[in-house]
């Protein structure tokens, strides 16, 4: 945890490195979130089909932020607030050109809800040596 969930309209006049978008989040998060950068889980969708009003080339940038619930409100604002500050850097040039709105949202996650598994738990124990020479 956290899940980054990019979601960005087609035509965004940047040509957009998702590696470097997710690295300077994932360190500027972490800063302010006291999140583990390992613990990240990021992927970003560009969308060819969206909705406006059609008079003005109109673009989108959404960020969703998914953690576990239980954050207190300034941590989120501050959270929040940080991925704006970076993905407003990284799409600026759409900004000057379009009508662009760049938005930043917390999904909170609840835990009893929430399951996983994780290659670890699927992997089959290896037997030590002393078992692997037993008759």
């Amino acid at each position: 945890m956290p899940h980054l969930m990019l979601e960005h309209s087609g035509n965004i006049r940047e040509q957009v490195d998702v590696e470097h978008l997710f690295r300077e989040l994932h360190a500027a998060l972490s800063e302010v979130g006291g999140f583990r950068v390992q613990d990240f889980k990021s992927r970003a969708v560009r969308l060819n089909a969206f909705i406006g009003d059609g008079t003005y080339e109109q673009a989108f940038v959404n960020l969703d932020i998914r953690t576990f619930a239980g954050k207190p409100a300034e941590a989120k604002r501050l959270i929040s607030q940080e991925a704006l500050r970076v993905l407003g850097r990284h799409f600026h040039r759409t900004m000057a050109e379009t009508s662009c709105d760049i938005s930043v949202q917390i999904t909170e996650l609840n835990r009893e809800s929430y399951s996983r598994t994780r290659s670890e738990d699927l992997v089959p124990q290896v037997p030590s040596l002393q078992e692997s020479t037993a008759p």
